[in-house]
């Protein structure tokens, strides 16, 4: 059975993957500047599982369906289109309870300053900063911090689809 904190890892590793696919399948919704927005949300989803891939057991990474997971992203849009103010705001009030969780990973593991672990809770910071400043009026600036997130996070390279 898989400790708290391969449990927490492998929860955050999945939830990498809907964000991926949920922000994918979202965009493809918008245009101009909001499109642009979500696109920066999916690629910082995208490099965030890739730092995490490597630090999920791999018993556990071996019962994991990407396409299965990613396929829960794109479900949460069945609906139909979401409307931007709902979406941030839904984006929003889901952030605490992932980054409670990752905050948790990180105290539980054996090497807290771990760059995945970091990049895991600085992103949910970034995603939480980027809501609250849409939702208080200020969303000139949040493609900005988002692309600076980006450009300043210490990044490997990685894949956008699951393995060959």
């Amino acid at each position: 059975m898989a400790d708290e904190y391969d449990t927490l890892i492998l929860q955050a590793y999945c939830g990498e993957l809907l964000g991926d696919a949920l922000f994918g399948a979202f965009a493809s919704q918008l245009e101009g500047q909001r499109r642009e927005k979500v696109e920066l949300l999916q690629q910082i989803e995208q490099r965030t599982a890739a730092m995490l891939e490597p630090l999920v057991d791999p018993a556990l990474l071996a019962s994991v369906d990407q396409d299965a997971e990613r396929a829960k992203g794109s479900a949460l849009l069945a609906g139909g289109a979401l409307d931007w103010d709902t979406f941030v705001k839904s984006l929003h009030d889901a952030l605490p309870g992932f980054l409670t969780d990752f905050v948790r990973a990180r105290e539980l593991a054996t090497d807290p300053e771990h760059p995945a672990l970091a990049a895991l809770v600085a992103h949910e910071q970034t995603i939480a900063a980027f809501t609250d400043l849409e939702l208080s009026g200020h969303g000139d600036v949040t493609q900005a911090m988002l692309e600076r997130y980006l450009v300043s996070a210490p990044w490997p390279p990685f894949r956008t689809q699951g393995p060959s």
